[in-house]
């Protein structure tokens, strides 16, 4: 079971200890329901991973570098993606931009009952997002280990922190890495576009 899945469900089990019948009608049910429904997005979210055609591993660089070549197939497939979203794309980063003004503001990580309100009502939106980085990928020749790698890697060559949280069976390989310089040198001219869909990144896709 997901990580974010199970937080949901033991924040649940410990409000029903605490809310009694009230907290069930006004908190539990709810949210009993909500984390429902996130299993079954998480269900939805890994069968569009096994529609990637590369399904082959990606072996991670020592060295934390990626080639021109695949920061350009990077570039092309998020441009496609933030044009077949367009307009949506919009909402998911306002939710972002709300979400992390607060959290800054507050110099704190986000926590559970943040991640309820992130991800409420943004279902449908998340997986309509998810179906247009498998076409991307599909259309770039990209694995989704390779593509969570350059991707992380170009975020990180800007100076932001990259999404951690993954759903499905395909859950990204985890290094700490610092960036060479050519890479820091390669995306910075491109930083006004990449962050145009730095809220794919922040919302794991």
């Amino acid at each position: 079971m997901p990580k974010f899945l199970v937080g949901c469900l033991v924040v649940i089990v410990v409000l029903v200890g605490v809310g009694g019948t009230a907290g069930y009608f006004l908190v539990i049910k709810p949210g009993w329901e909500f984390a429902t429904g996130v299993q079954e997005f998480v269900q939805e979210y890994a069968e569009l991973n096994e529609q990637i055609e590369r399904q082959d591993d990606f072996e991670l660089p020592e060295d934390g570098g990626i080639t021109s070549e695949q920061f350009q197939r990077f570039l092309v497939a998020q441009r496609d993606m933030r044009e077949a979203m367009e307009g949506e794309l919009g909402t998911l980063k306002e939710r972002f931009e709300s979400m992390q003004q607060e959290i800054d503001d507050e110099e704190r990580d986000a926590n559970i009952g943040e991640l309820f309100t992130a991800y409420q009502g943004l279902g449908e939106l998340l997986i309509e997002a998810k179906r247009v980085q498998v076409e991307a990928l599909n259309r770039y020749n990209f694995s989704l280990q390779e593509y969570l790698y350059v991707r992380n890697q170009t975020y990180r060559a800007l100076g932001q922190e990259v999404a951690v949280a993954s759903f499905g069976d395909q859950a990204p390989q985890v290094r700490s890495y610092t960036v060479p310089d050519e890479v820091v040198e390669m995306v910075s001219p491109h930083r006004e576009e990449l962050m145009e869909g730095y809220a794919f990144a922040w919302f794991g896709i």
